[in-house]
């Protein structure tokens, strides 16, 4: 027993310092990449929608950019907000008129920019996902065209929004009806006309691991949705390892970056050759 607890001991003293130094070479790297995002957007030129600035030229890291040692163990996901409605948002609205406003945002298409804002080199190595709301399938057509292959699923459409039946006789910025509708969702108010919080939580979780585990057949994924569930898929990719280079924001065609290292990806795919010649 004593032989074998002193075994067990040195390997654990050879391994947790191996596992340490990978720990920190993952953190480099992570911060590399920022870096690397951050000269990027200081350099970019930006995308413009009837004159007026709106989105700044982005792209995943790509092997020049020589700040990934092993470039085969780099996955990476952007998570794109849509551009902006095409839908009038000035003035005040009555409550009827909130409620229809509400009802039209989901069916309107966006103010489409002069040229993409995203680039992509090699579409056979992205995998694409969209929201089936319009103003997303709108925006990924518009960045990547309508002939390029890409999921649409209703499992990445926004945590849903209802003004309530409950009429009040004011005129108000739209804002305020959809702030206020969102806040009384949030609480638990209005249960059972949509989707509860948790509910909708729990599809951001399983919309993460569903744009997660495409990385394992394309090491690139675009997700093209919205600003709360992808502010939800962010926090629970987080929560699974991914590390935020790019913090887009939630403006209209926010883009943010998560990227994950997989260091033993290349001695996977060694084996995997090895296996198929023998």
């Amino acid at each position: 027993m004593k032989l074998l607890f002193l075994i067990l001991s040195f390997g654990l003293l050879i391994i947790a310092p191996v596992s340490a130094q990978n720990t920190k070479q993952i953190q480099q790297t992570v911060e590399q990449i920022a870096q690397k995002y951050r000269t990027l957007d200081a350099q970019a030129d930006y995308v413009k929608a009837n004159g007026v600035p709106i989105a700044k030229e982005t792209r995943f890291i790509q092997p020049e950019d020589e700040v990934v040692e092993e470039y085969s163990s780099l996955k990476q996901i952007a998570l794109v907000r849509h551009g902006e409605p095409d839908i009038n948002k000035t003035g005040k609205f009555s409550h009827q008129e909130a409620q229809r406003y509400v009802t039209r945002y989901d069916s309107v298409g966006i103010v489409v920019p002069d040229k993409p804002f995203f680039e992509i080199k090699d579409p056979k190595e992205v995998a694409i996902f969209s929201s089936s709301v319009q103003r997303a399938q709108a925006t990924a057509q518009y960045l990547f065209g309508d002939s390029t292959e890409m999921e649409v699923s209703r499992d990445f459409r926004e945590f849903e929004t209802r003004i309530g039946k409950r009429a009040i006789k004011l005129r108000l910025p739209i804002k305020l009806w959809t702030t206020s509708a969102r806040i009384k969702w949030m609480l638990g108010l209005g249960r059972g006309e949509i989707e509860s919080f948790a509910d909708a939580k729990n599809r951001a979780q399983k919309a993460a691991e569903l744009i997660a585990d495409a990385t394992e057949e394309r090491p690139k994924v675009v997700l093209v949705a919205h600003g709360f569930l992808n502010r939800y898929i962010k926090e629970e990719l987080q929560g699974m390892g991914w590390h935020v280079v790019k913090d887009g924001g939630s403006s209209y065609f926010a883009t943010t970056v998560l990227v994950k290292i997989d260091p033993e990806k290349k001695q996977k795919e060694q084996a995997s050759h090895e296996s198929a010649g023998q």
